[in-house]
């Protein structure tokens, strides 16, 4: 039985692409660097904010580049993080059946945190997930596993009673790493045939799918 569902957050519960997008090209702009199409984040984005700044950097990455680069998109997109990032159809009544069953809903993103609790609150203001959390100091980033078993922990959940949904092969990392069944997302910036190749438990197209996915758990 589901006891757990835990999601990822860019690509998953929230399109944030074109946010992220244009707050990174802001802070290369800053520097004379040129800009990328938005279409390029989808592989840019999902493996911490280091790693997006290196990918975008390329051969000009240095740590006191990157440092600045982190501080002027971190800024930019504090004030332009909800501009155009909206919610997946069918997620707010997914998250709500969820509650109303009683399965605990958690988020684990890669993405900073201080950015994750407003997203949350704008796309999905009725919803109390049990913990949401963005990248934690104290945590390797995903796909190292300890976010994920220090969530089933706090919420006394076990392996075999939770499900971690994400978009990518950085998310089936993650779940199989911890033990736990991951079923993707197609609908991210990664699509599926990357979520079957790395192994997904399952892939699905639609909300309905994911939540008849976590039914047949029940």
């Amino acid at each position: 039985m589901i006891k757990l569902v835990a999601f990822d957050l860019d690509g998953t519960l929230a399109n944030t692409l074109a946010d992220l997008a244009t707050a990174v090209n802001y802070a290369l702009q800053q520097h004379g660097l040129p800009a990328y199409p938005v279409e390029d984040y989808r592989y840019f984005v999902g493996n911490g904010v280091d790693n997006l700044m290196s990918a975008v950097l390329k051969e000009h990455d240095t740590p006191q580049l990157r440092e600045q680069m982190k501080a002027e998109f971190s800024a930019y997109y504090a004030n332009h993080s909800l501009d155009h990032t909206t919610g997946y159809p069918g997620m707010g009544e997914l998250l709500r059946e969820l509650d109303q069953s009683g399965v605990m809903t958690a988020v684990i993103s890669n993405k900073p945190h201080a950015f994750v609790p407003a997203i949350l609150k704008k796309l999905y203001p009725r919803h109390s997930f049990t913990l949401a959390w963005g990248q934690q100091p104290d945590l390797p980033r995903k796909p190292a596993p300890d976010a994920l078993l220090r969530v089933l922990e706090s919420c006394g959940a076990e392996r075999e009673e939770t499900l971690y949904v994400g978009d990518s092969n950085v998310d089936v990392a993650f779940a199989h790493n911890a033990g736990v069944k991951v079923c993707g997302v197609s609908w991210g910036f990664r699509g599926a045939e990357e979520l079957h190749n790395a192994g997904a438990d399952i892939v699905v197209d639609t909300a309905e799918e994911l939540r008849e996915v976590i039914n047949e758990q029940a």
